[in-house]
């Protein structure tokens, strides 16, 4: 093919472009955004998360594609207006690869069949990679949209996603009331997979009863787990562990029922900056160094 055709084919993809970009922007700037809010929000499950989810997504996906769109407009108008240079240009670069396969995968016989698939083989993948790498950026770009309402512009460490709100409050007070070098022996009745991740360089060493390991927990403590207290263990057991700190923090009403919530002062006062002075804990969370610790 010829840099001319290359031309011509630059020259329709410019305006046809241009004029899916006018349209897409039209429809985006001129729907309301509480019309695509509200459609969002029914389509959503009937359940709160899901509808902010929604809520959110919709009203990130409508503010990217006028935005976008408005952006593409620009540049096609942009590069329209200097197609004396921009389109031979486009030509060039499409005529460069078109003939760049021709030498690299030619057969011994110069024009032969196998000559011709190699050629067109090689013209195939090519494009599917570029087709994939689009579509690898699509998804990206909507799980991020879908990640919006959540994260915004925070990272995991600062939103902390897909742990009950109890766990982001006792990851943020070990955060901050211990040094990234700490070792913490926890005691638990919850399933704390994210704990370890989100408090590195932080070590947590968390017994499971073996009556739980193989239990799936539920939200809102609707299955209680076993767990192991303190008293459960042994000063041997915990010294193997050499930890500088020891955690109990339980949420199951057989573990909180007749215990004093608040005998830990330093995760009192630190909730209580956080949320007022009326504050009062609701399960129980109790942080010691082990140094201080009198053996079981």
């Amino acid at each position: 093919m010829s840099v001319g055709k290359f031309s011509s084919a630059a020259i329709g993809v410019l305006v046809v472009s241009w004029c899916l970009m006018a349209a897409l922007a039209g429809i985006a700037w001129l729907l309301p955004l509480d019309v695509a809010q509200g459609w969002a929000v029914r389509r959503a499950d009937n359940n709160d998360f899901a509808m902010f989810e929604a809520y959110g997504a919709i009203t990130a996906t409508m503010w990217f594609v006028r935005c976008v769109s408005t952006l593409l407009m620009l540049v096609l108008g942009i590069a329209w207006r200097l197609r004396r240079t921009s389109v031979p240009m486009l030509a060039r670069v499409a005529s460069s690869f078109w003939h760049a396969t021709i030498p690299v995968t030619q057969a011994a016989t110069s024009g032969s069949g196998i000559g011709r698939f190699r050629i067109g083989a090689v013209r195939l993948i090519v494009v599917g990679w570029l087709m994939l790498g689009v579509y690898q950026l699509g998804c990206s770009i909507n799980r991020r949209l879908w990640d919006w309402p959540l994260y915004q512009l925070h990272a995991g460490q600062t939103i902390l996603p897909n742990i009950s709100e109890n766990n982001r409050e006792v990851i943020r007070f070990l955060a901050a009331t211990t040094p990234p070098n700490a070792r913490i022996l926890v005691l638990s009745d919850q399933k704390l997979y994210f704990l370890s991740y989100y408090l590195l360089p932080r070590r947590l060493y968390h017994p499971s009863h073996p009556d739980s390991v193989f239990v799936i927990a539920k939200p809102y403590n609707q299955r209680q787990l076993a767990s192991y207290r303190l008293q459960d263990l042994t000063a041997d057991q915990i010294q193997e562990l050499h930890p500088d700190y020891i955690l109990e923090y339980f949420e199951g009403k057989q573990f909180i029922e007749g215990e004093n919530l608040s005998l830990d002062s330093t995760w009192l006062n630190f909730q209580r900056r956080r949320f007022g002075p009326g504050w009062q804990p609701s399960y129980l969370v109790s942080l010691r160094p082990y140094s201080t610790e009198k053996a079981p």
